[in-house]
């Protein structure tokens, strides 16, 4: 046997081949597909399991969520990976469910797995149909063609019954396999299972490998994509043809369930019911499909289970199970609010977070749950109590691991202009977002202090900031392009005239009628500039205010910020072009890779700015 050596002390002693030497490649590959094909093992087990263990009534809710799941996933390829809205599930479903319904009166046709791949086909066949006229829509637009499909389904079942004679429903022949019956609860959650099984593995194919990758493309920036020469109605269309076959076999399932589809199994309700278990586990998982599935589906049994199990005689039992009704979609709306107010990502990204927290905790060995920590507090200093602004061992650390801001000192004196400078990436505009409260309600882990006129703001909410004195100038989306000049001017105050009066504001005075829209990139920044100051602000931080603009409105944005200055205000400017800040501020501070590097007055940083690598000029 081999003995590994100190120069592999982490290498198993394992072999490999006839001539006995280690294979550490050999076996990361075995555990990569040991974890691989683990989890499809264990959940065939317990699923065998479960059927062997259950009453007919727990596999009547077992079918139901597999059946939902399948549904679910469908939905996700086009809402959690292309980004595409839709409302179509039951609409596809409902095909689904009456394809093979009518296949079963029709000899042959209708045995079991034909009606499934007719009804895949006839899906993804309607699902590129309604795509091609919808390539052209975007957003709620995408989202009511699709309900145009639901209505149109919906009214050709009805009228399909009516004409047929089949007022109650139709009927859908036994699932039989090879001659033997397959519609009892056990031999059904097998079947199910073994074609999530199936759709599960083809749906992760596709997102591993080109379909995935221009899903995702597409979702992100449908532009950038473009760009690159990602084809998007091709990949677009090849989603709506996926999601909708894969839809299309949930609702052939969803028949053989129900052994009779009738339209009135598809409404518009059920039909939103699969947006809401894609937004409760996670939109953009199958996983999460499949978990917002067992909730969704087992939260109306389980109440209902409640009720049967309250006395009876009692009146609130009473009065719960002649409102059940009603309760279960109350509870489905707090259900899904809560989980849009605290976690926003769904159930099982929530769950995957709490778990990394837990193992990190076991590895640490640290009590209670990561949280954000502030800096001890101390004595103020004199240098803090006649400071506008001082910040103390600013630290931001991002979701992921990565640190931006490391241990950032400053201080702004009233009535100055100071300015950060620093290339992209140095830590420059986290420091602002900091600040004024935008990164810790994007639970952002902040450390430090920051100390506006000797009180403490860090982590204060974006409002509570503002309220407070700090007004935020962002780089980008600073105006609201359908509003005039004065509306932007009214969001803030009626009285504008104190403000718009002043000699540096004189371009938007000529221009308070005209849509902020069609104003200049520095015009818009004149506008910005003036709603904020209409706030008042004991600090006014501007971020990149020369992004953008040309030489003359450099000049011109430079002359309203000094004006402002001269009226009283304090300004924090974050800014790359090192002229434009060096002729405003009265104090300069150089920050790279998220610290501080260097400090002084605009004498004393002129020279080492304007050699320093880090900052464009």
């Amino acid at each position: 046997m081999t003995t590994p050596t100190a120069a592999t002390p982490d290498v198993p002693a394992t072999t490999s081949g006839k001539s006995g030497r280690l294979d550490p490649y050999r076996d990361r590959h075995w555990f990569r597909a040991t974890s691989t094909v683990g989890p499809w093992i264990v959940g065939a087990l317990a699923l065998i399991a479960w059927t062997n263990s259950s009453s007919d009534y727990v596999l009547l809710i077992t079918s139901t969520v597999i059946i939902y799941s399948i549904s679910a996933i469908g939905l996700n390829v086009l809402m959690g990976q292309a980004g595409l809205v839709s409302i179509g599930n039951g609409a596809l479903m409902a095909i689904g469910a009456y394809t093979t319904a009518i296949l079963g009166h029709h000899g042959t046709w209708g045995d079991f797995p034909i009606t499934l791949i007719v009804s895949a086909v006839i899906g993804g066949v309607i699902g590129l149909l309604i795509a091609l006229p919808a390539l052209r829509l975007k957003g709620i637009y995408l989202a009511l063609a699709t309900l145009a499909l639901q209505f149109f389904v919906v009214f050709a079942g009805d009228r399909y019954q009516a004409h047929t004679g089949a007022v109650s429903g139709v009927t859908v022949r036994t699932l039989t396999i090879g001659g033997r019956d397959f519609s009892n609860s056990r031999d059904f959650v097998l079947v199910c299972g073994v074609i999530l099984g199936l759709v599960i593995m083809a749906v992760r194919a596709m997102s591993k490998h080109a379909p995935g990758r221009m899903w995702n493309a597409l979702r992100e920036s449908e532009l950038a994509a473009t760009a690159i020469g990602v084809n998007a109605a091709r990949w677009k269309l090849a989603a709506f043809v996926v999601s909708s076959s894969i839809i299309a076999v949930s609702g052939s399932l969803f028949g053989y369930a129900n052994s009779v589809v009738s339209s009135d199994s598809f409404t518009l309700e059920f039909a939103v019911t699969f947006i809401a278990i894609l937004i409760l586990g996670g939109m953009g998982r199958i996983s999460g499909a499949i978990v917002g599935s067992i909730v969704v589906v087992s939260l109306p049994y389980l109440l209902t289970n409640l009720t049967q199990n309250l006395p009876q005689d009692s009146t609130f039992g009473t009065w719960l199970s002649s409102n059940i009704f009603y309760i279960n979609n109350g509870l489905y709306g707090i259900l899904v609010l809560v989980v849009l107010l605290y976690l926003p990502e769904g159930i099982v990204p929530a769950l995957g977070r709490i778990g990394r927290w837990g193992l990190r905790l076991l590895t640490a060995g640290r009590p209670g749950m990561p949280r954000r920590v502030k800096a001890e507090r101390t004595e103020l200093t004199d240098g803090d109590r006649t400071a506008m602004l001082s910040v103390r061992n600013l630290t931001v650390t991002y979701q992921t691991g990565a640190r931006a801001v490391a241990d950032v000192n400053l201080r702004i004196q009233p009535h100055t202009v100071v300015a950060l400078l620093g290339r992209n990436g140095a830590g420059k505009t986290s420091t602002l977002r900091a600040i004024s409260g935008f990164l810790a309600a994007e639970q952002v882990k902040l450390s430090g202090a920051v100390l506006l006129e000797g009180r403490d703001v860090l982590g204060s909410a974006p409002m509570k900031t503002a309220a407070r004195g700090v007004v935020l100038v962002a780089e980008r989306d600073k105006i609201f392009p359908s509003l005039t000049v004065a509306e932007h001017l009214k969001l803030v105050s009626h009285d504008y005239a104190q403000v718009i009066e002043r000699p540096y504001f004189h371009r938007l005075k000529e221009r308070l009628d005209q849509p902020a829209g069609l104003l200049s990139g520095g015009e818009r920044q004149l506008l910005a500039l003036a709603t904020a100051s209409l706030l008042e602000p004991k600090l006014l931080m501007v971020d990149e205010f020369t992004l953008g603009l040309a030489p003359v409105m450099i000049l011109e944005v430079a002359r309203v910020i000094r004006g402002l200055r001269m009226d009283g205000m304090t300004v924090l400017l974050v800014e790359q072009n090192a002229a434009a800040a060096l002729d405003l501020a009265d104090r300069l501070y150089l920050m790279d890779g998220g610290q501080l590097v260097a400090e002084g007055s605009p004498e004393e940083m002129k020279d080492r700015i304007m050699i320093a690598p880090t900052v464009t000029t």
